[in-house]
């Protein structure tokens, strides 16, 4: 065999090789970041009890939920409602799955996108609270910082889960239901 030719068949057989490798990786990206099911996302969502949620949420609001006769919740009433600083990372977890149920729903209705926008600023501010808390935990100054940083960081995420059940609402998705017992 004479040498160009070896050289050619070399330079084709790396050539092919090196799109094989391509066609590999873009078909790899394309199947993990392919939309999940709304049954996949759903079952990511963990278990948090609503109504200490609201609660929690209203009392800074200024709104008692029915029933109570002090607007203004003690930090050991806010720790137990919350459920502590592993409480509010659940939140923060959950917080994630909520925006992907929004960009689930722009699939379908793409005046999601401004929601699914705002659920992702709130996020953002969540984690900020979240963070801010942690900070105080390592520092030891969780007990003078909880009361501030959690119970914002419930009320943003209690705004979370009101708008993304006003999103199935508005796309008139049949999993609302699911939703509204589970948020």
């Amino acid at each position: 065999m004479h040498r160009p030719n070896l050289y050619f068949f070399g330079a084709m057989g790396i050539f092919l090789s090196i799109l094989v490798l391509i066609a590999g990786y873009y078909y790899w990206r394309h199947r993990r970041s392919s939309p999940a099911t709304f049954e996949a996302l759903f079952a990511q969502l963990k278990w948090i009890d609503r109504n200490n949620i609201a609660q929690v949420a209203l009392d800074l609001s200024g709104q008692p939920m029915a029933g109570e006769a002090d607007a203004t919740l003690e930090p050991s009433q806010l720790w137990n409602l919350i459920g502590g600083l592993d409480g509010l990372e659940l939140m923060e977890r959950n917080s994630e799955v909520l925006i992907a149920l929004a960009f689930y729903v722009q699939q379908w209705y793409p005046e999601a996108l401004p929601v699914a926008e705002r659920l992702r600023l709130d996020a953002r501010e969540l984690k900020f609270h979240v963070e801010r808390l942690r900070g105080a935990a390592q520092k030891g100054n969780l007990q003078i910082s909880f009361p501030f940083y959690a119970q914002r960081a419930v009320v943003t995420y209690y705004r979370m889960t009101r708008r993304v059940l006003e999103l199935y609402e508005a796309a008139n998705f049949s999993m609302l239901t699911d939703l509204q017992r589970a948020l």
